[in-house]
């Protein structure tokens, strides 16, 4: 059976996303079935204002369209944010599919409007169509399975955590060097809602204190020039850009850095997360989406409050004073990893929910 899967470009050189690499992970490791994959949503190097966004939605329902009436027997695995621009567009999309009454499978990949329950009327009454359409929904963790029940008085809804593959990392064996620097590592798309301003605020004030720490940012800026040249200004050689990275080059840069920052405003359950967890990175995160639900506090990683550069700047500076505690966090955040994702379980769930 075919199945049309939808997500942003699956080339990281042109698109830094956690749906992506969802989809590239599921397309991979599920030989079940025949994927087709449909691009939807803009690659970092394109425009995002009102104009090309309407234009490139116009373009993706004309495409969408023709896709389904050549594979009319398809079932559709939709994936989106709970985002208020993203959910109008994915309306558009699903309506077609609805309307040929081909089955729908959604997965909703968290988001700023799954944390923040208080949505306007429109795009409550846009999900309660979207989730009536489909034959079942599918979320990141428990938290957000009871978010969507609770909200939407719907009992389809599937718990089913991002995975990735782990072989690599099961292999890998971190050892700390404590002559050298605190490697940090910022894992993502760099923009405000990530928090980066209180990385910047935070780094500033270690490197004043004379901290030893390096700081890496790894992804694509979404407004070119905001943030890369001022970290290189403020932090110097305290501060490298990588750049977008996959493949070796990536896997290398998680075995090289021992602290992956995250203080995001809203999140699902990150990819960067659980990658960077399973070479033993130690995370220091803010509680926000289904982090919560892999990461515990003082046993496999530090939760710092959101909005807060004071924070940040404390659980490194307990790190670094404490090489006994830092280890323990990075031994149990991969263990904790490996613990709980397993790739064959996710791909036999999916499966599962495909039949059904």
């Amino acid at each position: 059976m075919k199945i049309i899967i939808t997500a942003p470009s699956l080339n990281p050189k042109e698109n830094v996303s956690g749906i992506s690499s969802v989809v590239q992970f599921i397309i991979n490791n599920n030989t079940n079935y025949e994927y087709i994959h449909f691009e939807v949503g803009k690659k970092d190097a394109e425009s995002s204002n009102a104009f090309s966004r309407v234009k490139r939605i116009l373009k993706n329902r004309k495409d969408w369209k023709k896709l389904l009436l050549e594979n009319r027997s398809a079932q559709i695995h939709y994936n989106m944010p709970l985002m208020g621009a993203a959910i109008i567009r994915d309306f558009l999309l699903l309506q077609v599919a609805h309307s040929m009454g081909l089955p729908i499978v959604l997965h909703i990949h968290g988001g700023r409007l799954m944390s923040n329950r208080n949505r306007p009327w429109i795009i409550n009454k846009i999900l309660n169509v979207l989730f009536s359409w489909s034959k079942h929904i599918i979320v990141l963790s428990d938290v957000e399975k009871q978010i969507i029940e609770e909200d939407f008085q719907v009992k389809n809804v599937y718990s089913l955590p991002n995975c990735i593959d782990l072989s690599e990392a099961r292999v890998f064996n971190r050892k700390r060097d404590l002559s050298k620097p605190l490697s940090i590592l910022y894992l993502g798309r760099i923009e405000k809602n990530k928090g980066i301003d209180y990385i910047l605020e935070a780094t500033k004030h270690l490197k004043n204190e004379g901290v030893d720490f390096v700081l890496n940012f790894a992804g694509m800026e979404e407004n070119e020039g905001e943030y890369i040249p001022t970290f290189q200004q403020e932090l110097g050689d305290r501060f490298i850009y990588q750049g977008v990275v996959y493949g070796q080059l990536k896997t290398d840069l998680l075995k090289s850095c021992e602290v992956f920052l995250l203080p995001s405003f809203y999140e699902g359950l990150p990819m960067s997360l659980i990658e960077t967890m399973s070479f033993g990175m130690v995370p220091i995160v803010t509680k926000v989406g289904s982090i919560s639900t892999i990461v515990n506090d003082n046993k496999n990683g530090l939760f710092i409050n959101v909005k807060d550069a004071n924070d940040i700047v404390m659980k490194i500076k307990l790190l670094l004073s404490n090489n006994g505690l830092l280890n323990d966090l990075s031994i149990n955040a991969k263990n904790r990893v490996l613990e709980i994702f397993d790739d064959k379980a996710y791909i036999e769930k999916l499966n599962t929910l495909y039949k059904v």
